[in-house]
């Protein structure tokens, strides 16, 4: 077989795959928004996202710059996904557990939307 042959064959092939994009559902954008819709349905009642820790009023801390600043609201610990998650899932003290709430999939929505504020 000859080099244009294959050529031939190959380039539809790289086309057709240069084509495809993501499902709406796995967009970055996508899952932001609805990690957004998910903490405005079970976040918000305690937690601010748009206020800094020392303006919010309410009962639990202010997730605002949650993945920047270099420690956690109450914990002081270094923020990860990991041990937000487990936090989400399990509770706190006075926060309630989410794990049969929320699936996988949620829950790494959520993530998506508090690492993006």
């Amino acid at each position: 077989m000859s080099v244009r042959s294959w050529l031939l064959l190959i380039f539809p092939l790289v086309l057709l795959a240069a084509e495809q994009t993501a499902p709406p559902w796995e967009k970055p954008e996508a899952v932001t928004r609805m990690g957004e819709s998910l903490y405005r349905e079970n976040c918000t009642v305690c937690h601010d996202i748009d206020k800094d820790q020392k303006a919010t009023r309410k009962i639990g801390p202010s997730l605002n710059h949650l993945f920047k600043d270099p420690r956690l609201p109450l914990s002081k610990s270094r923020p990860s996904r990991d041990y937000v998650k487990v936090r989400i899932q399990y509770g706190g003290e006075i926060m309630p557990a989410f794990m049969k709430r929320m699936n996988e999939e949620q829950m790494v929505a959520l993530l998506a939307y508090l690492e993006s504020k």
